[in-house]
Parts: C-alpha cells; sequence; structure tokens
C-alpha cells in the first residue's frame, strides 16, 4: 500500500495568507509613521517571514508523519511564497493607487531629476526612451510584480535552506 502525501495547498493558502498580512501590516505602518523605509522594520518583517516558512514547511512535515524531503518543502514554501506574493502584489497595487499615489509620483520626479543631472544634455528619441522606461519603474503594475518576483525568489531561498535543515527521508 502506498503512503499518500498530504495536500501542500491548506498550508500554502494559510501560511501564504500570514505573509501577506505581514507584508500588508509593513506597508501600512512605514505609511503611519509617515517613512519610506526603516532598517527596524525590514529586520522584524525577515525574520518574522523567515517564522512563517518554517512553521508552514514543518507543518507539512507533521502532516506527513515527520517525513520531509527538500522537493516537499520547496513546494511547500514556494506555495506560501506564491499566496503572499499575490496578497503583497495586489494590496501594494491599491496602496500606491489609492492610499497613496503621491508616493509614486515623487519617485517619478526623483528619477526624472537624477535622469537630466547625469545627462543634461539627453534630447529626442534617447530622452523618449528614458521617460517610458520611468514611467513603467514606476508604475504601480511594475510594483507589484518586482514584488510578487521577490517573494517568489526569497521564498525559494528561505524555502531550500529551511527544508534542508528539517530534511528527514525515513
Amino acid at each position: 500500500m502506498e503512503n499518500t502525501k498530504p495536500s501542500i495547498k491548506p498550508i500554502a493558502y494559510n501560511y501564504g495568507l500570514y505573509s501577506g498580512l505581514l507584508t500588508i501590516a509593513g506597508l501600512v505602518i512605514l505609511y503611519v509613521l509617515n517613512i519610506e523605509s526603516h532598517w527596524i522594520i525590514s529586520v522584524i518583517s525577515t525574520m518574522a517571514t523567515i517564522a512563517i516558512f518554517y512553521f508552514g514547511i514543518n507543518a507539512y512535515k507533521k502532516m506527513n508523519g515527520n517525513i520531509l524531503s527538500i522537493r516537499d518543502g520547496l513546494k511547500t514554501g514556494m506555495g506560501i511564497a506564491l499566496v503572499g506574493g499575490l496578497i503583497s502584489a495586489v494590496y501594494a497595487a491599491i496602496h500606491y493607487t489609492l492610499i497613496i499615489p503621491e508616493f509614486l509620483l515623487g519617485k517619478k520626479e526623483e528619477a526624472i531629476a537624477d535622469m537630466m543631472s547625469q545627462n543634461p544634455n539627453m534630447e529626442g528619441d534617447s530622452l523618449e526612451m528614458a521617460m517610458k522606461m520611468i514611467d513603467i519603474t514606476t508604475s504601480e503594475f511594475f510594483i507589484a510584480t518586482m514584488m510578487l518576483l521577490g517573494s517568489l525568489f526569497f521564498g525559494f531561498i528561505v524555502a531550500l535552506i529551511i527544508s534542508a535543515i528539517l530534511k528527514n527521508d525515513r
């Protein structure tokens, strides 16, 4: 009789929700404190995210009879990262569109000022291309996409390390 593995979905949904809510809380705290970033919030957020991944992968291990392969740990971690990243990306798009639209406008103005100070003689097609790039990189969609990709990349690294630590093949 073959041993069936438990589903990763409920763990990915639950712990991914925690991860997404943590990111939302960080953005809200930064907004309330009226600051762009702070190292203490970054450190706390990173440590809490690592803990979420640890508890999620460990929960899968317990559901699987205390057996965990690196592959299953990675799948669980990537599920958590995907759900958390999607929640974070959607909220970031809402946050920078409705709550604080002036943030991205300010970033766009900073980028234009930096570009013009570094290359004051830029004109024509190169100026037009540079302005299009600035428009793209200061859009809500770009920010949300980068949040999702960052979540997946960070999730992969953390899940790989945690899976290697918790690995237990019969």
